[in-house]
């Protein structure tokens, strides 16, 4: 089965883990897709207070400085929506209930695409990236059967729409190099605006990891900078076989 074309997507919705992934990982497609027209929703799970670096900075502050950072941030690439789940950043908290609130924004939303992380990366660690991804994959397989509830102010007015694929990012198995060439410049401001979580150093050196990585990613393509995505149907997430 072919990969379902990314660059059709009229509607996003992008799940990341913590307030920076999209934009690190696809910030450069996510851009290039909003120029094309592209309706940008994003959902963030976690509260991102544990990787905030002022570890004196109250609860109370930390909170809008990030969500005005990611605001800032969300500015660069287009994104037109933000939702904030606040799940503990770090913290125990059930792939389950996380998979419910996925398919209610998908039925509110009624995107094309979904993003999300890579559940399936090998030497993954982050528990936050792991169970984002899957409950992402989940939510792609189920958001269409209406017996399984989620809100009742959603579902009672629900009628299942197509959902075209899933774009997971930080990916070792791409199907698709996406040229982001003409939106790097506005990834790399994007994420100059994570200070509560980045140091200038950190951020510059950030920069320059992501900048090289997407000209290994584009070598021998026709363009200068790409982006690694690992871009399914619905269809290929669960019991898939592919013969020939």
């Amino acid at each position: 089965m072919p990969s379902p074309d990314l660059a059709r997507a009229r509607r996003v919705l992008a799940v990341q883990p913590h307030y920076d992934d999209n934009d690190i990982a696809a910030g450069g497609t996510l851009a290039a897709l909003a120029d094309a027209g592209a309706e940008l929703h994003y959902v963030t799970v976690t509260d991102d207070l544990v990787g905030v670096l002022d570890a004196s900075l109250p609860d109370a502050e930390a909170r809008p400085r990030l969500r005005a950072e990611q605001e800032r941030a969300g500015a660069e690439i287009g994104v037109a929506a933000h939702y904030w789940l606040d799940y503990p950043d770090a913290g125990d908290w059930s792939q389950h209930d996380l998979r419910r609130e996925v398919i209610r924004h998908v039925r509110m939303v009624r995107p094309d695409f979904l993003f999300s992380v890579d559940p399936w990366l090998s030497r993954e660690a982050h528990g936050d990236h792991l169970k984002t991804g899957r409950a992402v994959a989940e939510a792609a397989l189920l958001y269409r059967f209406p017996r399984l509830r989620t809100d009742p102010d959603v579902d009672a007015g629900y009628e299942p729409h197509a959902l075209a694929g899933v774009a997971f990012y930080f990916t070792s198995e791409p199907t698709t190099i996406f040229d982001v060439s003409k939106t790097r410049a506005r990834k790399e401001r994007a994420i100059g605006a994570y200070a509560a979580q980045f140091s200038a150093g950190e951020l510059s050196g950030l920069q320059r990891v992501l900048e090289a990585a997407e000209r290994r990613c584009a070598e021998g393509r026709g363009f200068s900078h790409g982006e690694p995505l690992r871009v399914l149907a619905p269809a290929q997430l669960h019991c898939a076989v592919e013969i020939g």
